[in-house]
């Protein structure tokens, strides 16, 4: 895996990421509205694709950061460098993660200009890009008098996620995703086998990113997906009688992803986490973690009573100690002999490191007799982590 590519942005695009990045989030606003949101969120989810036991993970620093932009919080000089910026095939470089920013500079997505028409609205898919971790979409959607936010929700000046009305024309209600024309998406009997399709914010209220990966790290058998396939995007907007059908040709647009099978295990609390994979490319960092906790002995901390899913969750840091941040995941524990899977995409290593760190945690709540709750958050508004280092894993890298 190649360095990353030196910055080639205009002065202007430089002094946009910079106010954003620079931004501070109020601490009350980042505990309760943000918080709700993805509450409220994960339960609109679990109405539609009845997701109840996928491990929905997201950046909530990375999501406000690129929702900024779409927000509002615009100065005069802000606006004019936007102006002179073509949105629509800039989604990736403006408000995309580290990954996909690099994935553009690199000339590693596909342009297209897919699109479907209904009741005056018109959605397409004008960036692609597939890694063989992720697939991420830029989703752009152009009506006349729509004044709602496309992903249903924006930042505001304060630093506070407002959500749109439920129901409110023009956003998002749900993506029904099919592969050679058979459904990813559908609702089978195992909802581990429901793949956990995400969107995010873009760079105005008339965009979106959207991200899914394969359930190959779902210890089910599942396969991979091809390196070239056919997809098909059923959105449905709220407000809109019948879904925008839009067909994508998706291809891997790199071949020298680092692939790590160390199936390193460490115990401890009679707890049990194994490495099973992990894949590094110049747009995404993929762990695969197996954990056994069906031990009866396994402190309360850890757990619910009843279940066999930890509360764990991991953090990753390369070998100068910077952690990379986390983008998405999901999971299941439906496999025979009750142990839990979770797939976690993170942002790439700047550099290939020669190796990297893999810090499992627990959060610490308010109520600290409780596992679930309101988190405690330190002097920078940030939940407060308590890191298990007997089970931390040092994982050398071999290209």
């Amino acid at each position: 895996m190649e360095k990353l590519p030196n910055q080639t942005d205009s002065q202007d695009l430089m002094h946009i990421r910079h106010t954003i990045q620079s931004m501070e989030m109020p601490v009350d606003s980042f505990s309760n509205k943000i918080m709700n949101r993805l509450e409220e969120k994960n339960r609109r989810s679990s109405k539609t694709k009845r997701m109840k036991k996928t491990l929905v993970a997201a950046s909530t620093a990375a999501a406000l950061g690129a929702g900024i932009i779409g927000s509002g919080f615009v100065s005069p000089a802000m606006a004019e460098s936007l102006g002179n910026i073509p949105l629509v095939s800039n989604v990736f470089k403006l408000a995309g993660d580290l990954g996909l920013r690099t994935a553009h500079e690199k000339g590693l997505i596909t342009e297209g200009n897919q699109s479907d028409t209904q009741d005056g609205i018109t959605i397409s898919v004008p960036q692609v890009m597939y890694d063989g971790t992720r697939v991420s979409m830029a989703i752009h959607r152009k009506a006349l008098g729509l004044t709602s936010y496309l992903n249903g929700s924006h930042v505001n000046t304060d630093g506070e996620v407002i959500s749109e009305p439920e129901g409110t024309k023009g956003t998002i209600r749900r993506v029904d995703l099919f592969m050679n024309g058979k459904p990813l998406t559908h609702l089978s009997e195992s909802l581990a086998r429901q793949i956990n399709v995400g969107w995010g914010p873009g760079v105005d209220k008339d965009s979106a990113i959207l991200r899914f990966s394969d359930l190959s790290n779902q210890g089910l058998g599942d396969p991979a997906f091809p390196d070239q396939f056919d997809l098909t995007m059923k959105l449905t907007l709220e407000g809109v009688n019948d879904p925008f059908t839009i067909n994508v040709p998706v291809k891997k647009s790199i071949n020298n992803n680092i692939v790590l099978s160390s199936s390193m295990t460490k115990e401890f609390d009679h707890i049990r986490v194994t490495l099973e994979k992990a894949e590094l490319s110049p747009s995404t960092t993929r762990v695969s973690i197996i954990e056994d906790g069906t031990s009866n002995e396994i402190p309360k901390r850890y757990k619910d009573d009843k279940t066999t899913i930890l509360q764990l969750g991991y953090d990753v840091f390369d070998d100068h100690g910077t952690r990379l941040e986390l983008l998405g995941g999901q999971g299941n524990d439906e496999g025979s002999k009750r142990y839990t899977y979770k797939d976690y995409t993170y942002e790439p290593f700047k550099v290939t490191p020669k190796s990297f760190t893999i810090k499992p945690f627990l959060h610490v709540y308010k109520d600290k007799n409780e596992n679930h709750g309101e988190f405690l958050l330190d002097s920078n508004g940030e939940p407060v982590k308590e890191y298990i280092k007997e089970l931390e894993m040092a994982i050398p890298v071999t290209e």
